[in-house]
């Protein structure tokens, strides 16, 4: 199956703003991240310098944040839609 992501703010400059991702059947969400920080050798568990399974990312799937579904658990299915972007700081 395949999957959208788009990839927002500073991890965009390392893994590229959008892409499509070739995955088996009933991979979740975990698999995926797992799979794009280990086509850039990234350290495990995270992309960048955020962690995946810490409050550093807001995920969606198609449009709906993870934290409101299954977290890192939800599963995925073709031609969904995957935003990852960081929290901002500031005022």
């Amino acid at each position: 199956m395949k999957v959208s992501i788009h990839i927002y703010g500073e991890m965009a400059k390392i893994y590229g703003k959008e892409q499509v991702i070739e995955l088996e059947e009933e991979e979740t969400v975990r698999s995926l991240l797992n799979s794009i920080q280990k086509k850039r050798e990234m350290a495990p568990g995270y992309l960048g310098e955020f962690r995946i399974d810490g409050a550093d990312l807001a995920i969606l799937v198609n449009g709906k944040n993870i934290a409101f579904l299954k977290g890192l658990n939800t599963t995925l299915a073709n031609d969904d839609n995957v935003v990852i972007m960081p929290f901002m700081d500031g005022g």
